[in-house]
């Protein structure tokens, strides 16, 4: 059987052609463009410079307006997080292994990280059982964190907690990154908030989300069983329609939520809910984030 690795490079061939791919690289190594760098000097405020290099600090004392300068750094890291847990083994949309679909989409951008002579990190688990990894730039490590990554995410696996990682990326991750989130379905945006708005004070942060398999959706004679408790689930609209009405609803206000923080904090993101998906929606996220967001 193939390697991880390998089976990325695949997916990439299918969709991605030679001219493609140099701008997929592009995309990916333009995504810190103006913010890979390390402090130099200070400098005047000038219009058009980024109002998140200001040092107010030293502004105040100094008495007008101060802009941190940097100078190039060669190269830069990414930081996969990824949660993983029981629930990555449930399924997707599509009806594939939601871990599947993350493993390619760490994978995708992984690759592109190596490619281009950045290291790659990963931080998974849970408070009080976090695992980071060392940061390598090769690609049988990137096959080393995919693997780990799958082991993570079967279903006897104990609970991933997103935010959680997040705090620990913020508190232990230091230097500018590309923070890559693959994330579980679900998320509120209450819960991640104001940990995205610390961590992209320094980093750039890129968000997955591998969609849950609808089960309003789900045909009546059909039985979806939870991953978490091992239990068969009714079919909602079997039970009683306004219930799939009201569940339908609250979901649709929970992904509005997240997808407003998302753009309030500057949070680059895409949903996919299936491996043919991720590629695609990899070069369109990658290209917005190109053109400015």
């Amino acid at each position: 059987m193939s390697s991880l690795v390998q089976q990325v490079k695949g997916r990439l061939s299918i969709h991605v052609r030679r001219r493609s791919l140099a701008l997929l690289e592009g995309g990916y190594a333009s995504i810190h463009k103006g913010r890979s760098m390390d402090f130099d000097d200070l400098r005047e405020y000038t219009a058009g410079d980024d109002v998140r290099d200001i040092d107010w600090r030293a502004s105040a004392r100094h008495g007008s307006m101060l802009i941190k300068r940097y100078v190039a750094e060669r190269h830069f890291g990414l930081v996969l997080v990824v949660p993983g847990g029981r629930e990555m083994a449930a399924a997707t949309t599509s009806g594939e292994s939601k871990r599947d679909v993350a493993v390619l989409a760490a994978g995708v951008i992984g690759w592109l990280a190596v490619r281009h002579g950045d290291e790659v990190a990963m931080v998974s688990g849970r408070p009080g059982a976090i695992h980071p990894t060392r940061a390598r730039a090769s690609e049988g490590h990137l096959e080393r964190l995919l693997q780990e990554m799958l082991a993570r995410s079967g279903e006897t696996s104990p609970s991933g907690d997103l935010p959680g990682l997040l705090h620990h990326v913020a508190r232990h991750v230091t230097g500018r990154k590309i923070v890559l989130v693959v994330a579980d379905d679900g998320v509120h945006a209450a819960e991640v908030e104001a940990v995205l708005r610390t961590l992209r004070l320094r980093h750039e942060i890129l968000w997955v989300t591998v969609a849950d398999l609808d089960v309003v959706g789900v045909p009546a004679s059909t039985r979806v069983r939870d991953v978490s408790s091992g239990r068969t689930l009714p079919a909602l609209l079997e039970l009683a329609p306004e219930i799939g009405a009201v569940y339908a609803e609250q979901e649709r206000v929970r992904r509005a939520e997240l997808e407003t923080t998302f753009r309030r904090v500057d949070v680059g993101e895409v949903r996919v809910g299936s491996r043919d998906e991720v590629v695609p929606a990899v070069i369109g996220l990658l290209e917005r984030r190109r053109r400015g967001r």
